[in-house]
């Protein structure tokens, strides 16, 4: 836990925070750094363990069992902040302590598409949800993305507002000649799509490109992949390693086949010089407009395959305002400034 700042009028809740590493990780801590210039925050945090894994069940366990208690004996704020759905019960806690204090929670993909899956497990955590939106029925929710805010809505969130994510990660440089490589980045996992791209699209092309990977083995079988002569695995890389990948690869690929509630490769890559092709659905189709790059269908080899062509294509020219104006969009567009001031204007409508 960390020292309470004194008379603090939010209260930030959360499971996910460094040393582990993930996308909820840099949102809480990122959002966080921004609000407190204008903000007195008290921050209830769960930090991971010092390698990057996340807590263990235990860990998550007693986290919870303390911050209740303090919840119970907390001076009121205006505002708790909780940094993800599945913790909702800590919310309640807070709200039958503190009535007048506003209970907000953000949604992010795995928040809320798990609750999509029809499996036993899917629908007892979507019924889980459900008693939240219930139970919190005056509370404020922020989704990363349009189909998170529908996906909210439809488990019983009544007043949900999207605000999108931000990247640390981009290029303060224009983007040069490319490799003539594709570059992927992401776990590695059937649900990425990364086998797809290999054995499904480029076995199709007359001349397919190389591709180079960069990210963690999640499935043993999805690792095959990395064993096809197009492929070069590049292991898991740094921020500045990452940035150079994007901004020399001809195009980066986003080829999930799963949902995604925010696309944050796509936005990194663009931000980086590079040019986007994505799967076409959820998140992704959000983030990856005309302007960042081309969408395919996630079903579609030759969908697929037309993109790859179109950007190989491109003049010289072409690419250079391309990725230039792609760049500057997403520096502007996904910005950790924006989403605070666009947070904290969910929090002044209390």
């Amino acid at each position: 836990m960390r020292p309470r700042p004194e008379n603090p009028n939010v209260r930030f809740i959360t499971r996910k925070w460094a040393p582990a590493m993930g996308g909820m990780e840099t949102y809480c801590i990122r959002l966080t750094e921004q609000l407190s210039k204008t903000h007195r925050l008290d921050i209830m945090a769960l930090p991971g363990k010092p390698d990057g894994d996340v807590p263990s069940a235990a860990a998550l366990i007693v986290f919870g069992l303390r911050t209740a208690v303090r919840l119970l004996f907390a001076e009121p704020v205006k505002v708790v902040h909780l940094g993800d759905v599945a913790i909702w019960p800590l919310g309640w806690i807070a709200s039958l302590r503190h009535s007048k204090s506003c209970i907000i929670l953000s949604a992010h993909g795995s928040d809320l598409n798990y609750a999509t899956k029809d499996t036993f497990m899917g629908r007892l955590y979507a019924a889980y949800i459900k008693i939240g939106a219930r139970l919190l029925g005056r509370s404020r929710l922020i989704a990363n993305s349009d189909w998170i805010a529908e996906l909210a809505e439809k488990l019983g969130f009544q007043d949900v507002t999207k605000v999108s994510l931000a990247t640390d990660i981009h290029s303060k440089t224009a983007a040069g000649p490319h490799n003539e490589c594709l570059f992927f980045a992401g776990r590695i996992t059937p649900s990425k799509g990364l086998s797809f791209i290999v054995n499904d699209v480029l076995s199709l092309m007359k001349r397919p490109p190389r591709i180079r990977v960069a990210g963690t083995i999640w499935d043993d079988q999805e690792a095959k992949t990395l064993e096809s002569p197009l492929v070069e695995y590049l292991g898991n890389l740094g921020p500045d390693q990452l940035i150079a990948e994007y901004g020399q690869s001809m195009a980066v690929i986003v080829p999930s086949l799963g949902k995604e509630g925010f696309g944050l490769v796509a936005a990194e890559a663009a931000a980086c010089g590079a040019v986007v092709i994505a799967s076409g659905h959820s998140g992704l189709a959000e983030v990856v407009t005309p302007d960042i790059g081309l969408l395919a269908n996630s079903k579609s080899p030759e969908q697929w395959i037309a993109a790859i062509e179109i950007v190989r294509a491109w003049t010289t020219e072409k690419r250079d305002s391309f990725t230039k104006n792609s760049q500057a969009i997403s520096r502007r567009r996904y910005s950790w400034d924006r989403v605070a001031k666009e947070t904290a204007a969910v929090y002044d409508k209390v």
